[in-house]
């Protein structure tokens, strides 16, 4: 009987070559994110469901997985969602990066209610911050405030802070108010606020950051655009500084969110790209694709057009940005006469800058307006991808494409637009690690 049991033994034990060879498997390189109601726009614009994503090791998308595909035995990972939705992550379509995390270092007004509140909380931080050489900050609306129709005066932020120059500029970035001693350092008289060349003469006085701060500010920004499930931002006006400040990041691995660019002038399209769009740079987290050219009321025509021209000319994408209704006209014309010299799929951008960063009450008005979630989720996904030739990289977690998404507390295909609003990110993955979790910091994966 025991002989038995030991030949039996010998047939079923593996040979010496075979546990050779099974401990000479490479390591496995695919993760999975599974156990998900995974939901995204496909090719045709109509949503698709999955269970399962696999990521390979570059964080790109290997495949969707549905409920009967058969799971890889051997994984790097595997992460069980519990059944959560998951989606692709937010594309923002028209930002500036290192505004916003300028912004986040300095003054905020916006959210004050009225002028009376902006004093206030000017006031407040001018005590709070004495030693500051200048009080700095943007995000005041006189519409928000309930008088479009009039703007503050130097006098008004004279009675929030007299001694202390200050500079703010206002929630779209194109007018800024400064009160009598920054006036008389830049040796002008005005009245009301400052837009246009008399905007541009005050900025040469108001000191520039440095690049520490502009270093400080994208790591800012990019912890801000991370916790709010943005994973790209579209950066409408990037200047060489913004452009050095992103590539400092991307060297020592800090660049985390992806930045498609577009150049704030010609001159600065060429001295970044030179005499075409850059490459993907830092594992697909860096491209300037075009320039951006706003269009005022009066702007010069001819100039524009020759702006727009020599952009295209070496294949640079073109955004323009109007700010009034004529303007809008004006920028319809330009593209319209550009086009005809310049053919192929270009994608001329005409949009305003009004809109807010995407959120799920952003996307629940899409879904109220258009009572269909398909658009409004495609809308700040898969459409801002598009409209900036990044849609073969990201924006719909097709195969390929880099594993940006967030897992979150609801099946936003199955509720009334009102509940969209409420949804919470609970986890955030950027090309298949994991960048931010509900309840902590932006830092941790």
């Amino acid at each position: 009987m025991a002989l038995g049991w030991v030949m039996a033994f010998m047939l079923l034990a593996p040979s010496a070559d075979a546990r050779k060879k099974r401990e000479e498997l490479p390591p496995a390189t695919t993760g999975l994110i599974d156990n998900v109601n995974g939901i995204a726009i496909g090719k045709d614009g109509f949503i698709e469901r999955f269970t399962g994503l696999l990521i390979d090791k570059d964080g790109r998308v290997e495949r969707r997985l549905s409920r009967d595909d058969k799971r890889p035995e051997r994984l790097s990972y595997r992460h069980d969602a519990q059944g959560k939705t998951l989606i692709p992550s937010f594309i923002e379509g028209h930002n500036h990066v290192i505004d916003t995390g300028i912004a986040l270092m300095t003054l905020d007004l916006s959210e004050s209610r009225s002028l009376a509140e902006a004093q206030a909380k000017i006031a407040a931080y001018a005590q709070a911050n004495p030693g500051r050489r200048w009080i700095l900050g943007r995000g005041w609306d006189a519409a928000r405030w309930g008088t479009p129709d009039r703007m503050p005066t130097p006098a008004d932020l004279d009675a929030a802070v007299a001694d202390t120059p200050a500079w703010l500029l206002s929630s779209d970035g194109k007018t800024g108010w400064a009160n009598s001693a920054t006036l008389r350092l830049a040796k002008m008289k005005a009245t009301a606020t400052l837009s246009g060349t008399a905007k541009e003469q005050m900025e040469r006085v108001v000191p520039a950051p440095a690049p520490k701060d502009r270093d400080i500010a994208l790591d800012k920004a990019q912890r801000f655009y991370i916790e709010r499930g943005i994973s790209t931002v579209t950066d409408m006006g990037t200047d060489i500084l913004d452009w050095q400040a992103f590539r400092r990041a991307g060297d020592r691995g800090a660049l985390r969110v992806r930045i498609i660019g577009y150049a704030d002038s010609i001159d600065d399209m060429i001295t970044i790209a030179g005499s075409a769009p850059s490459p993907w740079l830092y594992d697909d987290r860096l491209r300037l694709v075009g320039v951006h050219l706003p269009v005022e009321s009066g702007s010069d025509a001819t100039r524009l057009r020759n702006q727009a021209s020599r952009a295209a000319m070496d294949g640079f994408q073109v955004a323009l940005t109007p700010d009034s209704e004529p303007a809008i006209q004006e920028a319809t014309d330009v593209i319209r006469e550009v086009s005809e010299s310049y053919a192929g799929d270009r994608r001329w951008r005409n949009e305003s800058t009004n809109a807010p960063l995407p959120s799920f009450a952003r996307m629940a008005t899409f879904a109220r307006r258009e009572q269909d979630i398909t658009n409004a989720l495609a809308n700040m996904t898969s459409h801002p991808a598009q409209k900036a030739f990044a849609e073969t990289r990201i924006g719909s977690l097709s195969p390929k494409q880099r594993a940006d998404f967030l897992i979150i507390d609801r099946d936003i295909s199955a509720i009334p637009p009102a509940l969209i609003a409420e949804t919470q990110i609970l986890e955030h993955w950027i090309g298949g690690k994991r960048a931010w979790v509900k309840g902590e910091t932006s830092g941790s994966e």
